[in-house]
């Protein structure tokens, strides 16, 4: 668990670095101590519920809590809503909320079993920043500031399922790996895009597991 911790650590003063968050020693300490505990109730209750297919631990810290932390690039240190739509065990939403406390994230997921385990994670790391809503987005009446995804769908259908939780002045946020340029030429000329690339670390070798893109959508003023 040592050894843990500590490439946690080190993944955490990485991104720190990498997006320009400004977090402390102290603050990262604070941060590490709830991921260790999200991990731990992760992995025992995905022995039950099948809640990731991703069994090893630093994988997980990579795949999962620093890939979801790559949105911050997008949302700034204020009292902002935040949807999470099909978030499952809890990524992004989950942990954008623990190191966000400002933020009021709401988490979308239709899986009674997902819901859960996100309400046991809610109660186990404090987080009152968190409302869970076992529904579908498209069943979901409240707008929002920001609504990311993790590739839950293509791009145009992300927009076209999700477009009435957006405020006027809102935006999405998606996470995807392949395809982006094929998608986003596909994208309604009503919206607009701002990406941002990252390359997510190996952990087994100094080569990079793979790039992710961080894509901003809002729509055109009229």
């Amino acid at each position: 668990m040592h050894d843990l911790r500590n490439f946690l650590v080190d993944s955490l003063i990485k991104l720190n670095n990498t997006i320009k968050l400004s977090w402390d020693k102290e603050r990262i300490d604070r941060i590490s101590n709830k991921f260790i505990l999200y991990l731990s109730e992760l992995k025992k209750w995905n022995k039950a519920y099948n809640l990731t297919s991703i069994e090893d631990e630093k994988e997980i810290v990579i795949k999962h809590f620093i890939d979801s932390l790559l949105y911050l690039t997008f949302i700034p240190e204020k009292p902002l809503t935040v949807a999470d739509v099909g978030t499952g065990a809890g990524f992004p939403g989950v942990p954008i909320a623990i190191v966000m406390p400002s933020l009021t994230i709401t988490l979308i997921e239709p899986s009674w079993k997902k819901c859960a385990f996100l309400k046991n994670i809610k109660r186990i790391l404090k987080l009152e920043n968190i409302e869970i809503v076992k529904s579908k987005a498209e069943e979901v009446q409240s707008e929002f500031d920001i609504v990311v995804s993790r590739a839950l769908w293509s791009i145009r259908d992300f927009i076209q399922n999700c477009s009435h939780l957006i405020k006027k002045d809102g935006y999405f946020l998606i996470s995807k790996s392949l395809k982006i340029q094929e998608e986003l030429k596909d994208l309604p000329k009503t919206y607009k895009t701002e990406t941002k690339e990252f390359e997510l670390p190996d952990i087994n070798s100094s080569h990079k597991v793979g790039k992710r893109y961080i894509i901003k959508i809002e729509k055109c003023e009229s």
